[in-house]
């Protein structure tokens, strides 16, 4: 008698992979299933899924070293382009600029950012500019690869500079940085605008929460330039003054 088969054991070392399973269904092609077939995701979701992300409070929201109306900024280097990246001190790059514009963000291709906040100084370039604006920059966290990209992306050539504070450096000496962890992995900066005459802050704002805008887009910005700062008079003696018209000639507001 010839030996019987031996059955193979499937109970045992046999491996069933997610296309076997799926096989079957009629519109199964080169090992992928259907999208409505796809196994059910985890709970946890990720900053781009559209589902909003806690916020995580920490020290740094409330930093006592926040830098404040009638500060300077620190002479600290962030950089702009990538091929190779340009070394750009801020200090001197507001000192030389008789009106400035000054906002931070989160990241570069972050969904609000991306989406709202830088996208509103674009579309807003020429008011600035008419408004006697020598300069507007935009600080965020990320190598200077990611944020070029960003900005060639975002159409930002001549129009608002693109600087990445790659070590958080700068952001944490002005204490605007936040902890992100959860959203981002890791401390990015608060969500910020602000003006500054010859590198001198005259008036900042700042979102209670970075995945949110309202305070800190163009159309405010403009409306603090129409008015004197007049938002930052409310708490800085500093910025009353400017309000009241004394501080120096500046082209008209219309």
């Amino acid at each position: 008698m010839g030996e019987k088969k031996k059955k193979k054991d499937k109970s045992k070392h046999s491996i069933v992979t997610f296309a076997d399973e799926h096989q079957s269904h009629p519109t199964f092609k080169k090992g992928i299933p259907p999208a409505d077939q796809h196994p059910k995701r985890s709970s946890i979701q990720s900053p781009m899924d559209g589902h909003e992300m806690p916020h995580l409070k920490t020290a740094t929201d409330h930093n006592p070293n926040q830098i404040k109306i009638g500060h300077s900024l620190p002479p600290i280097i962030l950089y702009e382009n990538c091929a190779p990246p340009i070394p750009v001190n801020i200090r001197d790059l507001f000192v030389n600029a008789r009106l400035g514009i000054l906002f931070g963000l989160p990241g570069a291709f972050t969904p609000v950012c991306s989406t709202n906040h830088l996208p509103s100084f674009l579309k807003d370039f020429d008011k600035f500019k008419h408004r006697g604006v020598d300069v507007i920059a935009c600080v965020t966290v990320n190598d200077p690869y990611v944020a070029t990209a960003w900005g060639y992306y975002q159409n930002a050539t001549n129009k608002v500079k693109v600087l990445a504070d790659v070590l958080c450096e700068f952001t944490k000496s002005i204490g605007l940085d936040t902890n992100m962890y959860a959203q981002l992995g890791g401390i990015r900066s608060k969500r910020f605008a602000m003006i500054l005459e010859n590198g001198i802050v005259k008036y900042l704002t700042v979102e209670d929460n970075p995945q949110k805008t309202s305070c800190t887009m163009a159309g405010h910005v403009l409306e603090a330039l129409d008015n004197r700062y007049h938002d930052s008079a409310k708490d800085n003696p500093f910025a009353e003054w400017y309000y009241h018209g004394k501080g120096p000639n500046l082209p008209p507001f219309n």
